[in-house]
């Protein structure tokens, strides 16, 4: 769920909010606070249960700042600032001050054109065609790993013309004397008619040996009256290691790792899912994913599966706070038993509240 409720302020100065030299400036404060509690079963390599407070299940809590200012014949300077923090303890998600998003840019009839941190173009396309909006827990989102999520150093242009949505985006890896080395690229399209939406994307990064992560994939929803059903295929190709290593394996496993140059990991994922309105206060949503992964951690013919299935029921105590709770599964097996502390399931429960502001 990724709606913000606005609060507009103006320049104060002495007192008093001036309003005549910037009468075009609009300022946004705008971020969500989501807090659960959660069990997990099967949460270390000894297989003990953890109760824990965590961040929400589906939103991550952040807050930031977006303006425009309008110059003249429907041309506008943007900018955007957002942070994501841990509501449990205060801290940031990362080191970065905006560790989600920090650019400005420029948007009229040519579309729009931004340059700094963004999200991905995977990340874009998934987050709008995922039944769970991109989940929060690594138990709920982990397929989205493969787009990274967020870039660095990236200009980007996007445009919506008469139902068909388009975005590329180029990050610079800002390394001496190579175009390549960390490095990003990425192209996505998606198209409404109706209660059909179709969308597709493909995206590249390097790390600083310029070996490639690539990802890719397709996705549809369908309304039909009160349900959002959603289908979804995403596919990657990782000779950098950082999927498995940086992302998808346990940190408290030990993992002997191959060499991902000549055997990159590889994924292929389908997913499912629908959201259904059971009246204005109350949604319902359901979602299965599944990995067929070919060299898992570098090893030539490694090869492992994951199923995750996501259960959420959502209540809205009002339009910018719910309460829900949620269910997960994940079963792994083959190669991808890294990818779990300890036994090859596990399955977690959790109960949240979320205020949108």
């Amino acid at each position: 769920m990724n709606h913000f409720g606005m609060l507009k302020f103006g320049v104060v100065i002495g007192g008093a909010v001036s309003v005549s030299a910037f009468a075009q400036n609009a300022v946004t404060l705008y971020g969500i606070v989501d807090q659960s509690i959660r069990y997990t079963t099967n949460a270390d390599a000894a297989n003990g249960s953890m109760w824990q407070m965590a961040n929400g299940a589906i939103t991550n809590s952040r807050w930031g700042l977006k303006g425009s200012e309008d110059l003249g014949n429907g041309l506008k300077a943007i900018f955007r600032l957002e942070n994501g923090f841990e509501p449990q303890n205060g801290e940031m998600d990362s080191n970065r001050l905006f560790g989600r998003y920090a650019y400005v840019g420029l948007s009229g009839g040519f579309g729009t054109v931004e340059m700094g941190r963004q999200t991905t173009e995977g990340f874009n396309l998934f987050g709008d065609l995922d039944p769970l909006t991109v989940g929060n827990y690594t138990a709920n989102m982990w397929p989205y790993f493969l787009t990274q999520g967020y870039a660095s150093n990236v200009v980007s242009y996007s445009n919506t013309i008469s139902g068909l949505s388009v975005g590329a985006s180029y990050g610079f890896g800002g390394q001496p004397g190579s175009l390549t080395e960390n490095s990003y690229w990425g192209v996505r399209s998606e198209y409404t008619q109706g209660a059909l939406t179709l969308g597709g994307v493909y995206q590249q990064t390097r790390d600083m040996q310029s070996h490639a992560q690539q990802m890719w994939g397709v996705a549809g929803r369908y309304v039909v009256g009160p349900a959002s059903i959603f289908l979804g295929y995403v596919g990657g190709k990782d000779a950098t290691g950082e999927i498995d290593r940086d992302f998808l394996n346990d940190p408290s496993r030990t993992v002997t790792y191959g060499s991902f140059v000549d055997h990159p990991r590889k994924d292929t994922i389908g997913y499912t899912g629908i959201v259904y309105r059971v009246d204005p206060a109350i949604t319902v949503t359901g979602a299965f994913y599944y990995d067929t992964i070919k060299n898992v951690n570098g090893i030539g013919g490694n090869s492992g599966k994951r199923y995750t299935g996501v259960l959420e029921a959502e209540y809205a105590l009002s339009k910018g706070t719910q309460v829900y709770g949620t269910v997960d599964y994940n079963k792994v097996s083959g190669g991808a038993v890294t990818e779990l502390p300890g036994s090859s399931h596990q399955a977690g429960v959790a109960m949240g509240m979320r205020h949108i502001f």
